[in-house]
This record gives structure tokens, C-alpha cells and sequence, in this order.
């Protein structure tokens, strides 16, 4: 079995460093070129391979991983 920090995908932690960063879900669409759908799903898969249920809970359980820079 793979570990949650394997499980990220690279467009999945680009979303999550944005997150971070203090970025909406509309900015991250705009400067990704992605629908907002899109960023919804990846953070939802993020949420999901994290075992978190908030945007700040998947920011410090990253950051705590060393997936993200704070």
C-alpha cells in the first residue's frame, strides 16, 4: 500500500502549495487554467489520501509532511 504522501498527485500538491499560498478555488482555476470542478476534485482527492475535511487541515497535514512550504 502506498503512502498518503506517494498518493499526491504532482497536480494535487501544486493545488494544495496555491491553497496555502491564501489562493480561492477561482484563483487557483485561473492560474492553472482549470475549471472550478476541477480544483474542487483535486482537493477533494486531497482531502480523501490525507484523511482530513477542511482546507486548513489539509494545508497543516502536508506542511507537517514536508509535501508543502508554509
Amino acid at each position: 500500500m502506498r503512502s498518503p504522501d506517494a498518493a499526491l498527485s504532482r497536480r494535487e500538491i501544486e493545488v494544495l502549495q496555491l491553497v496555502a499560498d491564501g489562493m480561492s478555488n477561482l484563483q487557483i482555476s485561473q492560474q492553472l487554467f482549470l475549471s472550478q470542478a476541477t480544483v474542487k476534485s483535486h482537493l477533494a482527492h486531497v482531502y480523501t489520501k490525507l484523511a482530513v475535511d477542511s482546507r486548513t487541515s489539509a494545508v497543516a497535514a502536508a506542511t507537517a509532511r514536508g509535501l508543502i512550504r508554509r
